[in-house]
């Protein structure tokens, strides 16, 4: 008896993230949506106090927000320890702003509603995601700064302290703010698939590469792109 297989050929994939790019998006991922839920009850237990029951009260809830500040602060530290270069790497591209990147952002709109755009040649990461590394990273700094001040108000000037929850909530509404537009491009937009899958598993596929990083392919392979 024979059986009719059918073949299924993957396209070729080429590596997008390191396990250490990985556990630090990751890492801060879930720290930060603990520190959300958290955070927002302890802003507020009059609107948010329906969360209490599930951390055992607002005073568990506090010390579960102080535990995972520390991790928050952790994870990027272990993954620029462990991964210095790919770190370093990260930010060389985020600050190499050029015309190419002006120009996505210029079609990013109709890409977010879905229209197919010929992307401009990018790099590993495009105009957008600059601009959102740069953010996000920026508010979480400010999170990190007013949060160690708020924790410890008695070694500094009670004029600083007086300001710190209000910045605190700007930072944490700024970072909110990238996390949710983040989160829809990278996991829920329709062009979104390969990107998800390069942070998860560190892997795209080299023909969805070639359209969206053209620059960084070619520098990764060697190879000139037609796209």
């Amino acid at each position: 008896m024979t059986h009719n297989t059918r073949t299924k050929t993957e396209p070729p994939r080429v590596e997008r993230f390191s396990f250490w790019a990985r556990f630090a998006h990751w890492g801060h991922t879930i720290s930060f949506v603990i520190l959300l839920i958290t955070g927002l009850m302890l802003f507020s237990n009059t609107i948010f106090g329906w969360i209490g029951p599930a951390f055992l009260g607002a005073n568990n809830a506090g010390t579960v927000h102080r535990i995972f500040a520390v991790v928050f602060a952790l994870v990027p530290l272990i993954a620029l320890i462990k991964n210095p270069k790919g770190f370093i790497g990260w930010w060389k591209d985020v600050f190499s702003f050029g015309i190419n990147d002006i120009k996505f952002l210029m079609v990013f709109p109709l890409e977010f509603f879905g229209f197919p755009v010929k992307i401009p040649p990018q790099t590993q990461f495009n105009g957008g995601e600059k601009m959102n590394s740069v953010v996000t990273t920026g508010s979480c700094v400010l999170l990190g700064i007013t949060g160690v001040i708020m924790w410890i108000p008695e070694y500094f000037p009670v004029g600083l302290v007086q300001w710190m929850p209000m910045l605190h909530d700007v930072g944490m509404i700024l970072a909110t703010t990238m996390v949710c537009m983040h989160s829809y491009l990278g996991s829920f937009h329709p062009g979104s698939g390969e990107s998800f899958w390069g942070m998860w598993k560190g892997t795209v596929r080299k023909d969805w590469a070639a359209h969206h990083h053209a620059k960084w392919l070619e520098k990764i392979t060697g190879e000139e792109n037609s796209h």
